[in-house]
């Protein structure tokens, strides 16, 4: 009796390892717009859609330009967005299955872009409709083209945000403004903390990322009384700013953390 069962046993075993092989692959292949991966290692690709992509210019052919910070976002609507190292662009796309579609209607801003950077740009423009197919190996995707490849790495969070910044603008109740002439204010991103210089005061906190997305606070400061009244407003309303952002990006270069609604918090050049 007991061989018997112990026969019945290992017949269920198998039969239900059989059940799992088969029901492992849900055949969730892409098409349309849909971000499904292209890559061969599964679920450790990085997803195409969501992703802040970050173009590797020597693995792409350029001469690289480290001012020239080249961005592509793709979302489940079909639009393509991103910075082209100068000028942000709009534009859309298309992918079944592995092959991919691009328009070439591209909306950019109006800078004009000169020297190494504006070099970058007008090739990087030039090249992205004549996107054929695409593939993502672990955080590496490549666009294949009619010229010579796209590649990108995923953004990696916290090595985007490691360093010294100082701000450019930041947002305050009814605009977005500069900071006061003579006054400095600054950032550094290591490790879960953010530090720096608020004008007048020295300030501190924790803050998170999940891909682009942030959250900064609560933030504490040191408690000297600033000399000059408008500096001391724009410390209150700089770190205020700091507990509004949702979510950041690069572009040409700039760090810019956004508001809901993708309004601008506060925004960042390399110190």
């Amino acid at each position: 009796m007991l061989r018997r069962s112990l026969a019945l046993f290992a017949v269920l075993v198998v039969a239900g390892s059989v059940l799992v092989a088969c029901g492992g692959d849900d055949g969730g292949g892409g098409g349309g717009s849909g971000g499904a991966s292209a890559g061969k290692s599964g679920a450790q690709d990085q997803p195409l859609e969501g992703t802040e992509w970050i173009l590797d210019q020597e693995a792409s052919g350029l001469t690289p330009v480290p001012a020239a910070v080249v961005t592509a976002q793709f979302s489940s609507d079909g639009r393509l967005t991103g910075n082209a190292g100068c000028n942000n662009y709009t534009t859309s796309y298309q992918i079944d299955g592995s092959d991919m579609t691009i328009s070439p209607q591209i909306a950019q801003n109006l800078i004009a872009c000169s020297g190494p950077v504006g070099r970058v740009e007008r090739a990087y423009l030039a090249r992205l409709p004549k996107a054929k197919s695409f593939a993502i190996t672990g955080q590496k995707l490549t666009i294949t083209t009619a010229a010579a490849p796209l590649v990108y790495k995923a953004l990696d969070p916290e090595q985007a945000l490691a360093g010294d910044w100082v701000v450019i603008n930041y947002f305050r109740p009814g605009a977005v403004t500069s900071p006061v002439p003579g006054s400095q204010l600054t950032a550094e991103f290591a490790k879960g903390t953010i530090s720096g210089d608020a004008g007048c005061n020295q300030y501190s906190g924790p803050y998170e990322v999940d891909g682009t997305k942030i959250a900064i606070g609560p933030v504490a400061s040191t408690l000297r009384a600033c000399a000059d009244p408008a500096v001391g407003e724009q410390e209150s309303q700089y770190l205020a700013a700091l507990a509004l952002a949702r979510t950041f990006s690069l572009a040409g270069g700039n760090l810019t953390l956004f508001r809901d609604g993708g309004t601008i918090a506060v925004t960042y050049q390399r110190g």
